[in-house]
Order: structure tokens, then C-alpha cells, then sequence
């Protein structure tokens, strides 16, 4: 299968990029199934996944974060503008009354605002744990004003540029995690869905994105107010617990696994750079 790296073309994001780093990273994955965990707990997302269908499969909104991921870090300028285009398109179709009783909709630029920056420090918070070699503090704030660029595109007004500014942005959102049945039956999902790591190694990247390992550490580091929201169990978690406890379970972890499909892209998709 072709891989988005295959594709000639330009890119915004180069090796030696710390997001390039952080994305291609094989604690890449802990660091979205984060993410989602602190989507799922936010009601207006918990609705969104129920929207989608997604709460018995969270797997799948897994994916789609991947996918998004993958294609605008390491994809070609045009394949990332038909991908942030056609999230922009998803995201509007969803709207409606969460279960404590206020609207929302996808396109709201503060919850994308949110969700960005909870992503962002996701993916950052994984692979400073996890990686085995972590950003500087210099390198930590050029990965998140990298990714602030791509949340312009994305429609968010203001991204935070440096580690400071992101955790400012979530500690002033505090009242995004809130207990939520269909949040709680997705992180649920996440556990009882995944699959046993050892095993899987020479299978598909989705088999070792949905190993049972990844849920555990992704749980691991999600905040307390996420962790009450979702009833997680608090299981503290290192490198040497994911990747060196059994010796071959977590081999297909130890390297970047970038085989999304890129779409096909709109030439005039060129005119447009994160900022």
C-alpha cells in the first residue's frame, strides 16, 4: 500500500521538525487514544460521538484522529488542505443538546479551540513520557506553535504557541470534562474492545493502535478531571511498562507506522499555510 511519505510533493513539516518527532513517534498512538479520552469527556463531544455511532466503536473516531494526524504532519500541502477541508465538512453536520441540556455545535470555533489544545497536549504529553528521546523545553514550545498553525487552518481563532500558553488554555477549561453516559460508554468501549498486544507483531497498524497497552498508558495520563469524568482506573505507567516488559508484545510500538491513505487533492489547495 502506498504511504503518504510516497507522495511527491510539498510538505509544511520536515524531519528534523519537532512535530515531525513527536508525530512519526511509536508513542504516537498512546498520545491520540489520550486525545480521544479527553474528547469523550467533554459532553459536547460525547454527543458528537454519539452522532456519529461511534460510542460502541471508538475505535473508529481513533482513527479518524490518526488519519488527520498523519496526513497534515506528513502529507503533502495538498493532501493536508483536502483533509482539514473535509473535517471542517464533518464537523458542521454535527449539532444538538448534550445530556446536561446545552447546544452545541462542531463548528463552534471555542470547542474546536479546546479540542485542538487537548490534542496537542495529548501528543505531547505521550511522547514525553513514552519516547526515548524527549523535546527540550525549546523544542516542546516549537512542536506546540507548529501545531498552532494547523489550528488556525482548522478554524481556531487562537491557538496557544508555547507549553505554557497550552496548559493556561486547558486549566482555565476545566469545566470541559464532565460526566457523561455516552462519554463513559466510549472509554468503556476503548477497554473491552482492545485487543491483547503479544501476538500482533507483522499485523495491520490498526491491530497495534487498539492493543490493550495503548488504552492503559492513554488512561494513564489523561488528567483527574478527565479520569473522574470517564470513572477511569489510575494505573501509573512508564516507558519501560509499555515498550520492556515483555520482550516481544510491543515490538510493532518501537517504530513510526505511517501508512494512511492520502486523498486526492485540490491544486488550489496550494495557496493556503498555516500561519
Amino acid at each position: 500500500m502506498c504511504s503518504i511519505l510516497d507522495i511527491p510533493g510539498p510538505r509544511w513539516f520536515h524531519p528534523g521538525d519537532p512535530i515531525w518527532r513527536v508525530h512519526g513517534d511509536a508513542a504516537t498512538p498512546i498520545g491520540v487514544t489520550t486525545g480521544l479520552l479527553m474528547l469523550a469527556a467533554n459532553p459536547a463531544f460525547a454527543a458528537a460521538l454519539t452522532a456519529a455511532d461511534a460510542v460502541e466503536n471508538p475505535w473508529s473516531a481513533d482513527g479518524y484522529l490518526h488519519d488527520l494526524i498523519e496526513i497534515t504532519t506528513f502529507g503533502t500541502v495538498d493532501d493536508a488542505m483536502v483533509t482539514i477541508e473535509n473535517s471542517h465538512r464533518d464537523r458542521s453536520t454535527f449539532s444538538g443538546t448534550t445530556e446536561h441540556g446545552r447546544y452545541y455545535y462542531g463548528s463552534d470555533p471555542e470547542l474546536m479551540e479546546w479540542a485542538h489544545a487537548a490534542i496537542t497536549w495529548a501528543l505531547l504529553a505521550a511522547y514525553q513520557r513514552f519516547a526515548a528521546r524527549p523535546l527540550t523545553p525549546a523544542e516542546s514550545d516549537r512542536y506546540v506553535s507548529q501545531t498552532a498553525g494547523i489550528g488556525h487552518l482548522h478554524g481556531c481563532r487562537v491557538s496557544p504557541t508555547t507549553v505554557r500558553e497550552l496548559e493556561q488554555l486547558l486549566r482555565s477549561s476545566r469545566d470541559r470534562a464532565r460526566a457523561t453516559s455516552a462519554g463513559q460508554r466510549a472509554a468503556t468501549r476503548l477497554r473491552e474492545t482492545a485487543r491483547a498486544c503479544k501476538g500482533l507483531v507483522g499485523t495491520s497498524v490498526t491491530a497495534h493502535r487498539s492493543c490493550i497497552t495503548v488504552v492503559h498508558a492513554a488512561a494513564s495520563l489523561v488528567p483527574s478531571d478527565v479520569r473522574r469524568a470517564l470513572d477511569l482506573p489510575h494505573r501509573p505507567m512508564d516507558r519501560t511498562a509499555v515498550f520492556g516488559r515483555i520482550s516481544r508484545a510491543h515490538e510493532g510500538l518501537g517504530a513510526p507506522m505511517l501508512t494512511t491513505r492520502a486523498p486526492i487533492a485540490a491544486p488550489s489547495a496550494m495557496r493556503a499555510r498555516p500561519a
